[in-house]
Parts: structure tokens; C-alpha cells; sequence
């Protein structure tokens, strides 16, 4: 969910919480007014009441005398209380129904002679229609003010965060690979500049480190590669001469050693170059025909270790991918297939528009199959390899989209390539 979108959706939970309390405070007072002022014209008709005993007029005309009862005789210490209020629900026959009635008594003094005037009156609280169009109103007023967040929020968040977004992008469109700054917008927000200072100063940190190890790498396998060859040519002529046993099974082993360095050398050269590979979109590859002519090209290694191949190849699958690495591709999966098989074993490989697969049996990886992409990583220890094939494969893969998983279950080793969901098949 979108930052402004979280805003808007607090502020609408905070309006609806705020309008629900004043709805019920709105309603509370509501109640309370129509009592107090039931309650305050009750003792003005007393006081009338009271103001006529005492001019010695009658109050049996009075339009509201069938709601007054008047009463004398009232022993005189009650006229030092104050008004009585009572408030519940009485039949009202008229109505036919329960009505809240309030009634207020008083003990005005007229002539000497304490007077007990009761009188009462219908409460009107606002419950049903009232309730309901108090609903409505603020129903309305909810809906009005969620409109108005919601747009202002729009407007709002887009203009304040719009230096965020801005920040958001460039950081999508950084690459260590380019020496160019990272594009930052300015803003006057003190937090977001806070930001965007912290996130130069990292990144321009990022692509000194990152130009400082590319150097380092391409300088330290170009330099090697001179006396690799020179000390492997050297071992070669001393393997020509005339040695004892001993000595040719150490200088043996120093080859073996040295040919492995060698090949560390270039995978790790060759990773190199691939992290800064520039793609192309109009780049296109058949491997409906380039996996069986590698397949075929690995064909007596695998007759050399009595491996079974058998393949599943859709025609017509073209992916994009350059046709080299392509290749590279191919090559170390179906190496790996081969050198991480057993004796007798078998190899399957299956073509289709939308993904690779490739099987091989063999034993269970000493390693966590989610780590063997890593650099270094073997599944087999005592096996004769480097671990940098997977790491490869996956760096192609990625370089153009597409995804790679290895999985291993019942004897079976599984590399499979999904290849990217709108290219498939093209």
C-alpha cells in the first residue's frame, strides 16, 4: 500500500472514531437540553401560577390548568425547599402509550399561607425519527468529510512527498556500474533533505568501493594469468624430463593445483565481466537448436561415464538471450550434470516455451541446495570442482530476467530455468 494511501486511510479512521464520539455527545446534550428546558417552562407556569394566587385572580382559565394542580394547607417549614423535579415514564391516555413525563413542585407563599403548585409536562427526546435523521446528518457529514480527505490527501501527499517519490526513483535507477550521481530532488523538508545527503553520501561511497574492487579484480586476474602460464609450462617441461616417482606425483599434483587456479582465474574473470554485461533487447536466442548441439558436443563425457541422456525439446523456443552466453550457459549445467552424476546414472533434458530443465541423479548435496548459486559453493566436497558454474548460470539468468531455482528430491538433481513471463516463447 502506497504511503498516501496509508494517510488517507488514517484520517478516514479517525474522522469516522471522532464523528461516532460527537454523534454521541451531539445526542447526550440533545437529551439533556430538551429536559432542562421542559423542566425551565414548567417552573416559569408555576411562578405565572404562583403570581395569580397572589393578585387573588383564578387559574381555573388558564389554557394550561389541566396540567397545574394546585394545593394549600401545605405545612409552613415547606416553603423553605427548593423546587421538586421528577422525571419518569407515566400512561399517558390521551396517547395511549408510555410518555416521559417530567414534574417540577414548587411551595410558593401567598397571603401567609404556603401553596403547593405541581405542574407537568411530555419530555420530546430525540429518539426515533429524531434519532434517525441525526443519523443521516452525520452519515452525510462523514461521507462529505471522507471525500475531502481523500482529495486533499491526493493533493496533498502528492505535493509534499513529491521530493520522497522523486528519491524513490533514483535510487531504481541507480547502478554502482555508472559513474554518475544519484539524481536527488531537493525539498524543503528537513527530514527528507536529511535523506537525500545520507543516501549521496552512501552512494557515492558505493561506487568508489565498487570502482576500487573492479580495478582490483581485473588487474589481479590479468596479472596472474602471465605467471600462471609461465610457472604451468615450466611443471610441463619438468614432467618431460627425467624423474623419479616421487617426484613426478608431486609435480603432478602441483599441475592438477595449477590447472585449478588457472580455472578459478577465469571463472572468476569471466564473472567479473558479466557484472558489468550490457544487455540487449533485440538480442535473441533458438535453444531449440543450440541444447541438442550441446548436448551432442557432451556426448562422450557422458558415454565415459556410462550416463543415459534422453531429451524432451519443444521446437521453435526462442528466448532472449545472447547466443554466448547461451552457450556458457549450457555448458556449465551440462557439466555440472555430468561431473555431480554417478556412474550408470542418467541425465534428462526437457525444452519448453516457457521454462529448461534439466535432471541428473546423483547423491545429495553436502550444502543447502539455496546456497549452491553462491561463489565457492560444491554440493560435493570431494568432488573436482571450483563451485563457480551455478554462480554463472544464475548471473546469465538474471542479466536478462530470468529466473533459475535448483531443487534435489529422490536421487534427482533439478535445474530449472522460468524463463521472463513476456518474452516466453518468442
Amino acid at each position: 500500500m502506497k504511503l498516501n494511501y496509508r494517510y488517507t486511510l488514517a484520517y478516514a479512521i479517525i474522522t469516522f472514531f471522532v464523528l461516532s464520539i460527537g454523534f454521541a455527545i451531539v445526542y447526550a446534550a440533545l437529551s439533556r437540553s430538551a429536559t432542562q428546558a421542559t423542566i425551565g417552562k414548567l417552573e416559569d407556569l408555576n411562578a405565572v401560577v404562583a403570581g395569580q394566587l397572589r393578585s387573588g385572580g383564578s387559574y381555573t382559565g388558564h389554557p394550561s390548568r389541566a396540567n397545574v394542580r394546585v394545593a394549600r394547607g401545605v405545612p409552613a417549614d415547606t416553603a423553605r425547599h427548593a423546587p421538586l423535579v421528577r422525571l419518569r415514564d407515566e400512561w399517558e391516555p390521551a396517547l395511549q402509550s408510555e410518555v416521559r413525563m417530567v414534574r417540577v413542585t414548587t411551595y410558593p407563599v401567598v397571603r401567609g399561607q404556603v401553596y403547593r403548585v405541581t405542574s407537568r409536562a411530555a419530555v420530546v427526546e430525540p429518539r426515533d425519527a429524531y434519532l434517525t435523521g441525526l443519523m443521516l446528518v452525520f452519515a452525510w457529514t462523514f461521507v462529505f468529510l471522507l471525500a475531502l480527505v481523500v482529495i486533499l490527501s491526493e493533493v496533498i501527499s502528492w505535493r509534499i512527498l513529491r521530493p520522497f517519490t522523486q528519491t524513490l526513483r533514483g535510487i531504481q535507477q541507480f547502478q554502482l556500474s555508472q559513474q554518475q550521481r544519484i539524481a536527488l530532488e531537493p525539498s524543503r523538508t528537513t527530514e527528507f533533505n536529511v535523506l537525500n545527503e545520507f543516501l549521496l553520501r552512501m552512494t557515492t561511497r558505493a561506487q568508489s568501493d565498487y570502482q576500487g574492487l573492479k580495478e582490483f579484480s581485473e588487474n589481479a586476474s590479468h596479472e596472474l594469468q602471465t605467471p600462471i602460464a609461465t610457472i604451468k609450462a615450466k611443471l610441463e617441461l619438468l614432467l618431460d624430463s627425467e624423474l623419479t616417482e616421487p617426484q613426478l606425483r608431486l609435480l603432478t599434483a602441483m599441475h592438477d593445483e595449477l590447472e585449478r587456479l588457472s580455472r578459478i582465474n577465469h571463472s572468476l574473470t569471466l564473472l567479473a565481466k558479466l557484472e558489468h554485461f550490457d544487455t540487449r533487447p533485440d538480442t535473441f536466442t533458438n535453444l531449440s537448436q543450440l541444447v541438442p548441439a550441446t548436448e551432442a558436443a557432451f556426448a562422450d563425457l557422458a558415454e565415459m561415464k556410462n550416463l543415459r541422456t534422453t531429451q524432451h525439446i519443444a521446437p521453435g523456443v526462442v528466448v532472449p538471450l545472447d547466443e554466448a552466453l547461451a552457450q556458457l550457459l549450457l555448458n556449465n549445467l551440462l557439466s555440472n550434470a555430468i561431473r555431480h552424476n554417478q556412474s550408470g546414472g542418467e541425465i534428462r533434458l526437457q525444452l519448453t516455451p516457457e521454462f529448461l530443465l534439466l535432471e541428473n541423479t546423483g547423491h545429495a548435496p553436502t550444502a543447502p541446495v539455496e546456497e549452491l548459486f553462491g561463489r565457492f559453493k560444491k554440493g560435493n566436497a570431494a568432488l573436482d570442482s571450483i563451485g563457480i558454474g551455478l554462480a554463472i548460470v544464475r548471473r546469465i539468468s538474471e542479466l536478462y530476467g530470468h529466473c533459475v531455482s535448483y531443487t534435489y528430491a529422490e536421487g534427482w538433481h533439478r535445474i530449472r530455468l522460468d524463463f521472463a513471463p513476456m518474452l516466453a516463447g518468442q
